[in-house]
């Protein structure tokens, strides 16, 4: 389910800039039809992961919600959505135009504090961790929350040449990332978890822009 471009640039309306960039708002509504396909597709390949490893009535928590775009993807199989994001105004909008009562809203520390251990089949953290200075107490919190049999559903940049023409191109020069997906991929499983799947958007090798990965819980395997 797409948002659409009146509602995403309410939403952009609501943030500061910085919080619209990293919600992808302005590449969603980007001029440029091949940008914009770019950042819908990422979407696309994260919601239809998600359908398919998600236990029908499962319990979800998406970090990083950022617009809730993923929302009802998620909903099409669990029976509840927990979102979790630093700046909520954006993924409340939404959450109340689609009448979404089976998600609930919380800050990352009334997440940590409130979501009980072992309850979560799948978090999904797509396009967050790579904002993370230290993400080592992240990780650890999805290991405390997701089930032994649980999921972890990530996409990170991966930082390569295509990527950062395509984000001058889409015109942001700003620097938002601290960590790319190969320094992630490395820090997740030295975290206790172990890569199921990966898969390049749009496609591996040099003009791969991002990676999105399937990861589980390594049984008794806590922090490195």
């Amino acid at each position: 389910m797409r948002i659409d471009a009146e509602t995403l640039s309410e939403m952009g309306g609501l943030l500061a800039a910085e919080d619209r960039d990293e919600m992808a708002i302005p590449s969603f509504l980007h001029k440029n039809p091949a940008l914009r396909w770019m950042a819908w597709r990422r979407v696309e390949v994260v919601a239809q992961l998600l359908g398919t490893i998600c236990p029908q009535g499962g319990r979800v928590l998406d970090y990083g919600c950022g617009t809730g775009v993923l929302f009802e993807a998620a909903l099409t199989r669990a029976d509840q959505v927990v979102g979790v994001d630093l700046v909520l105004a954006a993924a409340r909008l939404w959450k109340e135009r689609r009448g979404l009562d089976r998600v609930t809203l919380h800050s990352p520390e009334d997440a940590a504090a409130g979501v009980d251990s072992n309850t979560i089949d799948v978090v999904v953290a797509a396009e967050v961790l790579e904002h993370i200075d230290e993400p080592g107490s992240t990780l650890s919190f999805f290991r405390r929350v997701l089930k032994p049999d649980g999921s972890l559903l990530v996409s990170l940049p991966t930082e390569n040449r295509a990527y950062r023409f395509g984000r001058r191109l889409a015109g942001f020069d700003g620097h938002f990332h601290v960590h790319n997906a190969a320094d992630l991929d490395a820090t997740i499983q030295a975290h206790g978890f172990h890569r199921e799947s990966r898969s390049f958007v749009p496609m591996p090798g040099p003009l791969a822009i991002y990676m999105v990965a399937r990861y589980t819980p390594i049984p008794g395997n806590g922090s490195a």
